[in-house]
């Protein structure tokens, strides 16, 4: 989501976007990508970002620092009253990263589930649980057909798509945001939409993104009946053939419940990624950067526009 067409994708949707870098003399040492609603007092957001040299934390803090006062000029302007931002980090986090509370909600899922497909098809097999393994090569003796489909099937996608997000009481994307991800990312094969059918009958499909050497997948949909094909299995077994194929060496299931948390949304589809193997991938989760000019203001604004209607009543 910090890359260059990602961000062409947004601002397609509407969204504006605001590209940064941080130079060392000539060189780029980092940057970032920040996202923002033109209506309205809207935050930025800074999903994946910003990319800094981490392991350089005097360089990464002193692009941190420039960050912080350039968007505090943008905030200056729009409005903004935070910026929230998410690196993908994991394990101790920078000293510097104390002074930026937690956000509430993060941007993009924490935790997640990496798999590594960098190794032969035994291998990959090999890593996944017993369950799993078994259910790829079920799906694929039963005679479940996966193929790439494109952007003219969307409506097939998406009507699997609403019925999957209702059965788990999911709010899901309009399907201008897929014809848009699409328009953007499928020409260059950024993008890929996966199908599985049975007998004729489409079971499960998929959203598959790539980058950087990594395979994501967005959004998924399945069928409530004929589960005895097992159908996602054969789908994602080819997803990950497919990227590894392309140079990708690893699989991202884009999401899994936190571990101790029973009643997590993720819960219901979480046992079922855990079955191709991986690790759990927790990353730092979102943190915010406010502008206290912004909020006081906002805050005044509130207060006078209660006091007005106090008076008209």
């Amino acid at each position: 989501m910090q890359s260059w067409a990602w961000s062409e994708f947004k601002a397609a949707q509407g969204q504006s976007v605001a590209r940064l870098g941080f130079f060392d003399g000539e060189e780029l040492a980092g940057g970032a990508l920040v996202y923002s609603v033109e209506a309205g007092l809207s935050p930025f957001h800074m999903p994946h970002g910003p990319v800094l040299p981490w392991k350089d934390l005097l360089k990464a803090g002193q692009c941190l620092e420039l960050l912080t006062a350039r968007l505090s000029e943008m905030a200056a302007r729009t409005g903004a009253p935070l910026a929230r931002f998410e690196p993908l980090l994991e394990g101790e986090l920078p000293y510097f990263l104390d002074k930026f509370p937690r956000a509430p909600l993060d941007l993009v899922p924490t935790p997640t589930l990496l798999v590594d497909i960098s190794g032969s098809e035994e291998d990959i097999l090999r890593a996944m649980q017993p369950k799993g393994r078994y259910n790829v090569r079920l799906a694929l003796r039963k005679g479940v057909e996966v193929s790439c489909a494109g952007p003219e099937e969307l409506g097939e996608f998406y009507d699997l798509f609403e019925l999957t997000c209702a059965r788990h009481g999911f709010g899901g994307e309009p399907t201008s945001f897929f014809d848009g991800l699409f328009k953007s990312l499928g020409p260059s094969g950024g993008a890929k939409l996966y199908f599985a059918r049975y007998k004729g009958m489409l079971l499960s499909t998929a959203v598959v993104v790539f980058y950087g050497g990594k395979a994501t997948y967005l959004y998924g949909a399945s069928a409530p009946f004929m589960r005895s094909a097992m159908a996602p299995y054969a789908m994602h077994w080819r997803i990950m053939l497919d990227a590894r194929a392309r140079g990708c060496r690893v699989y991202d299931f884009y999401g899994i419940a936190p571990e101790g948390q029973p009643q997590h949304a993720y819960c219901r589809f979480t046992p079922f990624k855990l079955r191709f193997g991986g690790r759990r991938a927790v990353t730092c989760g979102a943190r915010d950067f406010y502008f206290y000019p912004q909020l006081a203001r906002l805050l005044l604004e509130t207060i006078s526009a209660r006091d007005k209607g106090v008076c008209n009543v």
